[in-house]
Order: C-alpha cells, then structure tokens, then sequence
C-alpha cells in the first residue's frame, strides 16, 4: 500500500480532485436524468452515485491509515489490501441492497448512477493538474 511519490505530487490532493470529479459528475448525471424522467429517477441514480461515493470515501480512508503505518511488512500491506477490497465490496453491496431492497428503488437506475459514479472516479483519478500530456 505503501508508494514512492515525488514530493510535487501529493495523494491527499489528488483524492479529493477525484471526489470532487465524482460528485460533480453524479450531479450533473441526476441533473439530466431529472429534466428527461424526472424527480424519483434522478434521486435514484443520487442514491447509485452516493454508493460509488462512499466506496471512494473508504478506500481514501485507508489510503490515508496505510500512510501512517510505517512499520509494516510486505505481507501486513497485502493483508490490508484484501481487508480493504473485502470492506469495499461489502459497503456497496450493503447499500445498493437497501437502495434496492428497502427502499425499493429501481434497479437498473441506481446500478446505472453507480456505475456513472465509479467512471466519474476514473477520470478523477487520471486529471493531474499541472502535469503535461
């Protein structure tokens, strides 16, 4: 978990880059799916992109603990990585089940703003203001 980064380049700023990216995207997403199939379908694909969110939200949370942890072999890292991957999946899970379960909302919308909600994280994670391409 563990990486070398130049000292230009900072992880914590480029996280909240993507989050940033991420929630814009999911807003303008639910923005559009409002004015074509109005306000229950654009809540839905809010609730899928919130999902992707918290995913987000998470594994920052353990970038972050990962980079304090200084005392740490190669088997504590891959250890941690699983962990991390298994919580990730059991969140999301989670939600899109009480999204879709409980609070009975409509499936193929709320995986379509989820799945928007994780492509708006990949392109946030590939912006590296100031870095040419």
């Amino acid at each position: 978990m563990r990486t070398i980064t130049p000292q230009h380049q900072k992880p914590d700023s480029d996280i909240r880059l993507a989050l940033l990216v991420q929630g814009g995207g999911v807003l303008v997403a639910a923005m559009l799916v409002y004015l074509v199939y109005g306000q229950a379908s654009a809540a839905t694909v809010v609730s899928g992109g919130l999902v992707a969110l918290a995913n987000t939200g998470l594994l920052a949370w353990r970038m972050r603990r990962a980079e304090r942890r200084v005392d740490t072999d190669a088997q504590q890292d891959l250890r941690m990585l699983y962990r991390t991957g298994l919580e990730r999946f059991a969140l999301v899970v989670f939600f899109l089940a009480l999204g879709m379960g409980v609070l009975k909302l409509d499936p193929p919308v709320m995986i379509a703003g989820f799945v928007l909600g994780q492509l708006a994280w990949l392109v946030g994670i590939t912006i590296r203001p100031g870095r040419a391409h």
